[in-house]
């Protein structure tokens, strides 16, 4: 099979090559499955890069997230073959790759492959936030990074739940997308009253959950605007700077501030837990109306290309690799 191999960690675009490998057999518990797509997610070039929280053995195949076909079973496997699902593992940038069949989430055929390819992260990550948040319905939700594609899954998941969100984003012409996907405020990180602005939109009465993926000053900014016992989770870094707050803030207004990484918050689910959050995330992605975008398609041995496509940030989706 083809496979995009690194020998060592570094840039992407500099340390990738497409090699020719062994088609992979399914042990005990695994299914092997036929890969159908690959997004480009930050974890994937963090992984190459050796800078993600888990480590790759060299040599590696690159790719972290997919969709594909089941094409044969391992011992004590329940999944038919040819169901579709989608996985995330590690190895997904190739042909075919071998997954646990406890790490795959079996979709209903005719499921669209642009949302299925995206399904395994970023839906369950903002389930996640959401579910951790107990938020009731108007309550206020207030998202840093709000044009990436994890907050436009949130918006769209808390808009169905009946919770009011504020968007935080740096560019004027990002607004309008949020606001007609249904964000019900979008405020600009650059407002330099931007705390009064959010107090005033919440009529004082501030957010009920932050979800913040940035950190840094804005963090600083946004957390006198929590209100009374609410929470505010921390699920991304890309601001290096440390954010600050008085104890007071929290102290007085029983906050809570809490991290939140999916990998460990799905081990605290129950097997019934993880079935009712598939059901709900299926239902919901599989409707026409559900956004999750894809600007652009590569097939997988034009990797190069797509990463240069991802690197640009001028996407308005996903970048996504074919594997057929």
């Amino acid at each position: 099979m083809k496979a995009i191999v690194f020998q060592q960690c570094g840039k992407a675009t500099s340390v990738l090559t497409l090699q020719e490998l062994p088609q992979p057999q399914p042990l005990e518990g695994a299914l092997l499955i036929k890969v159908l797509a690959s997004t480009i997610n930050p974890a994937d070039i963090l992984f190459i890069a050796g800078q993600y929280r888990m480590q790759p053995n060299l040599p590696q195949i690159a790719g972290l997230e997919g969709v594909g076909v089941v094409m044969q079973q391992g011992k004590n496997t329940q999944t038919p073959i040819q169901t579709l699902v989608a996985f995330r593992h590690k190895n997904v940038w190739a042909e075919y790759v071998v997954v646990p069949e406890k790490k795959v989430i079996p979709l209903p055929p005719g499921f669209p492959i642009e949302k299925a390819a995206q399904f395994s992260l970023n839906p369950i990550t903002a389930y996640g936030l959401l579910s951790q948040a107990r938020l009731q319905q108007g309550n206020w939700l207030l998202l840093t990074a709000a044009n990436s594609a994890l907050s436009k899954i949130t918006i769209q998941l808390a808009t169905q739940k009946k919770y009011a969100t504020i968007a935080v984003v740096r560019k004027e012409e990002e607004v309008a997308p949020l606001k007609a996907l249904g964000a019900t405020e979008v405020v600009l990180s650059t407002n330099p009253l931007l705390a009064n602005t959010i107090s005033a939109i919440t009529q004082n009465k501030g957010v009920s959950a932050l979800f913040d993926a940035v950190g840094g000053k804005l963090l600083t900014q946004l957390l006198p605007t929590v209100a009374p016992f609410g929470k505010v989770l921390i699920y991304g870094l890309l601001d290096d700077e440390p954010a600050q707050f008085y104890n007071a803030t929290i102290v007085f207004k029983n906050l809570s501030i809490m991290g939140f990484g999916v990998d460990a918050w799905l081990q605290t689910l129950l097997e019934n837990e993880q079935k009712e959050m598939q059901t709900y995330l299926i239902e919901n992605i599989q409707q026409p109306g559900f956004q999750l975008p894809v600007s652009e398609k590569f097939p997988f041995t034009q990797v190069m290309e797509a990463i240069k496509a991802y690197e640009s940030g001028n996407q308005k989706g996903k970048i996504l690799l074919e594997m057929h």
